[in-house]
């Protein structure tokens, strides 16, 4: 019990933790107050998914930091990793100011006409989306390298690679897992788009619920998976 204790509060210690156990809070707030109708849950999740948004405000001089280590990715295998990585920081860079225009304008200090809010809504929406699938990318070369790794480990040794063989086994797991949280995740925010784009605004609340706190969950179990098994 205290091994579980002292890992709940490691993840709850630090920033990107702490934002896992919120997010699942919010949207499972938010997927018991659609399937019973009540609007004080709902109202409960979207206030913790406020708080989320705040604390995002913050985030830009950490992102710059981060934008200027990687650079143009040279550290990087391959000119399409370097490219997405590139890419990735591109469009979370470009996310962070505009999401705060929009807070900004919605709390009244920002004077934005209607359609001028309406399109930043939208476009950080889609910046939002744009980032997930740029993962998802990353994700599946990831994958492949893993594959490849582990068929030539398998074929140039013949018993000392055993052990080499199981964690790139585990790897494997872990980024397929991760490939599909990205899905659920690349559904959830193109669904918050307006109708007309791909499937915005065609799957119901409850959906959408679902689907965030399928993810939430699946991004806790990552967490302590990768803790666990990564050593």
């Amino acid at each position: 019990m205290s091994s579980i204790v002292e890992d709940i509060c490691e993840l709850l210690d630090s920033y990107n933790g702490r934002d896992k156990i919120v997010r699942l809070s919010c949207y499972a707030f938010k997927l018991y107050g659609c399937i019973k109708g009540e609007k004080s849950w709902q109202t409960a999740g979207s206030r913790l998914s406020n708080a989320r948004m705040m604390l995002r405000l913050f985030d830009d001089i950490p992102m710059i930091r981060h934008t200027y280590h990687y650079g143009l990715g040279r550290h990087e295998s391959s000119k399409i990793a370097a490219l997405l990585g590139v890419l990735a920081n591109m469009v979370d860079q470009a996310f962070l100011p505009v999401e705060k225009a929009c807070w900004l304008h919605d709390v009244g200090i920002l004077k934005l006409s209607p359609k001028t809010a309406d399109t930043s809504e939208v476009i950080s929406t889609a910046l939002w989306a744009i980032s997930l699938y740029i993962s998802l990318l990353q994700t599946f070369r990831s994958l492949r390298h893993l594959w490849w790794s582990r068929d030539c480990l398998q074929s140039c040794s013949e018993d000392g690679g055993a052990v080499a063989r199981e964690g790139i086994d585990v790897r494997i797991a872990l980024q397929a897992v991760t490939a599909g949280k990205l899905c659920l995740d690349i559904a959830h925010a193109v669904s918050c788009l307006p109708p007309g784009w791909l499937w915005g605004d065609r799957i119901g609340p409850t959906k959408v619920a679902a689907v965030a706190t399928t993810s939430s969950l699946i991004g806790i179990a990552l967490y302590f998976a990768r803790k666990r098994l990564l050593k």
